[in-house]
């Protein structure tokens, strides 16, 4: 399919370097001891995939870490994992497929892509989509017989007609889709059908922004915890809470936020910090690619701040319609490790990591997938944004590289050696990452059932 794309007219992201340069069997080791099992009250309908971004830094020369974002089902990436992992990740979302309700299921797949409506192209990773399409509608065919597969292009093409007889799975980008569905008693719709199952954390939440709120029983959100996918401060306050008791001290120190509402909070947050002598970044929710992030290093005037602001808003409303990013979570700037091995060829850089954390059975497991390293050095002396996002989207948006380019495969010895990091310290991050999913379910869970 990634080879013959072009001939489709648009070009996918390969991986498959990424993939091979992993070692499986370190990959199955991280996995295998973290494994914790699901917090009591949840059910494998809760959960099923969730990469967790996690930012290295140093606090008075010890290494620390920090959680970015949880993320969710909306992964892109998943073929950077050793094959048996693939494996895993997929046989779970294949159960969408027998857990939906209905006599004929509407499954939505949602996909990053196309937020500025003018640009047609995919999403570079839309491949892996396809994985979870073929998926969940294999065990919907074995389930029913029959499973028809849409795009959004195709049920828009006809009008929205769907056959409400035929199971069916429908692939679509997260804002086309969120303009053409609708909530009614909680029940996400599409086209006025109603949905049983949808995959995409950022599409519920932004579903959710704009068309009310959703009821958790009436159909399949995977993952229950979509919030925290898409927004930060969400994640954030689950990290606050789980501080006490995570039994790492790698991650340790609470993360200092503020949640704004409207642009006029926004600013005077960004100013009252920065008066303080603080360094900040300004994160939108429900948004991708690093679109409408903004770093304030306390050297910035009023007029300066208000204008990087309105920048932010501006990106985020063009790519994601009117009114989307809210709540902006406001947090501290930390700085973040680069790489500093003599003569590679990414010395210099600053990077992230990715441990994903899937669901097996009634397991959850952790695994590092990759170091996601900006395509910029770093001069604190000119500090640019592209020494500053690790984000292979946004990488790549100029279409000149592939997102293979940025990011190193992180179970692999010679990366460890390159970051300057070791298995004891991936391995306590991966059993940090499941005990705090774990903590997010279950918090989430209790959340629900006080409403």
């Amino acid at each position: 399919m990634i080879g013959l794309a072009p001939m489709l007219g648009h070009r996918l992201d390969d991986r498959q370097s990424v993939a091979k340069g992993q070692a499986a069997a370190l990959a199955m080791r991280f996995a295998r001891e973290s494994e914790r099992p699901l917090p009591a009250g949840t059910g494998i309908c809760d959960f099923f995939v969730a990469p967790l971004d996690i930012l290295p830094y140093r606090r008075e020369g010890r290494l620390q870490f920090q959680l970015l974002e949880l993320n969710g089902t909306g992964i892109g990436g998943i073929t950077n994992m050793p094959g048996p992992l693939v494996e895993d990740i997929l046989d779970s979302i294949a159960e969408i497929g027998i857990l939906c309700d209905g006599p004929a299921p509407l499954v939505v797949v949602a996909s990053s892509g196309r937020e500025v409506a003018t640009d047609i192209k995919p999403s570079r990773l839309l491949h892996e989509k396809l994985l979870f399409v073929d998926r969940i509608a294999g065990m919907l065919d074995r389930r029913f017989g029959d499973c028809n597969v849409l795009t959004l292009d195709q049920l828009t093409a006809n009008g929205g007609w769907l056959d409400r007889c035929r199971p069916t799975v429908l692939l679509g980008y997260s804002r086309e889709l969120v303009e053409r569905s609708d909530v009614v008693g909680g029940v996400p719709r599409l086209y006025g059908r109603d949905i049983a199952a949808v995959v995409n954390d950022r599409f519920l939440y932004n579903l959710q922004t704009a068309c009310g709120a959703l009821s958790p029983g009436a159909f399949l959100a995977a993952n229950s915890c979509y919030a925290a996918g898409a927004d930060k401060a969400e994640a954030y306050r689950h990290v606050n809470s789980f501080d006490a008791r995570n039994g790492f001290d790698g991650i340790s120190e609470p993360i200092r936020f503020d949640v704004c509402r409207d642009a006029e909070s926004l600013l005077d947050t960004v100013c009252a910090r920065l008066s303080r002598g603080e360094q900040l970044v300004i994160k939108p929710s429900g948004t991708g690619h690093g679109d409408g992030i903004e770093f304030f290093f306390g050297c910035e005037g009023k007029d300066l701040v208000a204008s990087q602001i309105s920048r932010s808003l501006a990106v985020v409303g063009e790519r994601y319609g009117r009114g989307a990013g809210y709540p902006y979570t406001v947090t501290e700037y930390l700085d973040a490790e680069v790489i500093r091995k003599p003569d590679h060829p990414l010395q210099g850089s600053k990077f992230e990591l990715r441990v994903v954390v899937y669901r097996k059975g009634r397991m959850l497991h952790a695994t590092p997938s990759i170091a996601k390293v900006a395509p910029e050095r770093w001069d604190p002396m000119h500090p640019t944004r592209g020494a500053l996002i690790n984000n292979v989207s946004a990488s790549i948006r100029g279409g000149k590289t592939s997102g293979a380019d940025h990011v190193l495969p992180l179970c692999r010895r010679e990366t460890l050696e390159t970051l300057g990091l070791d298995d004891d310290m991936l391995m306590k991050l991966c059993r940090w990452a499941t005990a705090y999913v774990a903590h997010v379910l279950a918090e989430t869970r209790s959340e629900l059932e006080m409403r």
